[in-house]
């Protein structure tokens, strides 16, 4: 998984280095293919300096199944490629998934008729104690937690239930259909691949984004993985919190750090340079006591 500008290149240098290799593109995993762009997995070759498609095709889907061999891998090493092969998929594709709508629903009868209502229990959904409105639901994803001691609190009517994550939003049957390459391969090819590579994974040490989550992906479904970077931080120790949590989410775990925001916060104090800054206003009359406000703000380097 490399740049989106990077693959003719990854391609390139993988023939110039590796004999007797067979390169696929992983383009794209939707049920059409739009202004001629290439769609499936399709096999690349080096000709007079250049990557061009040419070759065999197929799609993800075609690679899990197994037919007549004892699994999908085996199918694909007797009967379609022996020897070593690379598939390159581009950082930017290998997130793109389906179009999305909201999915709740406005009650037509009974007490909340005329509500939003959430279609997993009938009932409004509240978010930090406020009920939410139709026109509370603009661009963003909306969901929420159902279950637990919550909803004898919000309707002691309602029976008690196992909690369970309820996301409000769905998949648009109206628009271009299509899956996440990634997605797909950690859902159905998890032991397919015997390497994964990242390259440039130091663009993906934000947050919750959709590149990150790939790179994540393709951690948990490949037994050994490589990682790339000439600027594996940007000045600051926890620059490298959301990558290691990617690639050893077990092993940040078990040193105790969660997911988020306080896991950050933790990580900074143990490998960080913090500053502490304490600022005493001065007093208004002898009789007041003077006000003392403290800031911590993180300094580039490590302190480990």
């Amino acid at each position: 998984m490399v740049p989106g500008h990077l693959t003719a290149k990854m391609a390139r240098e993988t023939f110039q280095t590796i004999p007797r290799i067979r390169v696929f593109f992983i383009d794209a995993l939707r049920d059409q293919a739009r202004n001629g762009s290439p769609c499936g997995v399709n096999e690349v070759r080096f000709r007079h300096g250049k990557i061009v498609r040419e070759g065999f095709h197929t799609t993800l889907t075609d690679l899990r199944l197994r037919k007549n061999y004892k699994s999908a891998r085996e199918r694909w090493r007797q009967s379609v490629c022996s020897g070593p092969a690379l598939f390159i998929v581009g950082r930017d594709r290998a997130k793109l998934g389906w179009f999305w709508r909201h999915a709740y629903e406005v009650a037509q009868c009974g007490r909340y008729q005329g509500s939003v209502v959430n279609p997993d229990t009938g009932c409004p959904v509240y978010v930090a104690e406020e009920r939410l409105l139709a026109s509370d639901f603009g661009k963003v994803r909306l969901s929420e937690t159902i279950g637990g001691g919550g909803d004898e609190e919000k309707d002691p009517s309602v029976k008690p239930r196992h909690q369970l994550y309820s996301p409000l939003w769905q998949a648009d049957g109206q628009r271009v259909r299509r899956v996440a390459p990634m997605e797909f391969i950690g859902r159905y090819l998890p032991d397919w691949f015997d390497y994964g590579i990242g390259d440039e994974v130091h663009q993906l040490t934000a947050g919750d984004t959709a590149q990150g989550n790939a790179l994540g992906t393709l951690a948990a479904c490949t037994d050994r993985l490589v990682v790339l970077t000439g600027t594996l931080l940007s000045g600051y120790a926890d620059d490298l919190y959301h990558l290691l949590f990617r690639l050893e989410a077990g092993k940040m775990a078990g040193l105790g750090y969660e997911w988020g925001e306080a896991g950050v916060r933790s990580f900074a104090e143990t490998y960080g340079v913090l500053e502490k800054i304490t600022t005493i206003q001065p007093a208004d009359n002898a009789c007041s006591k003077a006000r003392v406000t403290t800031q911590v703000k993180r300094r580039p380097g490590t302190g480990h």
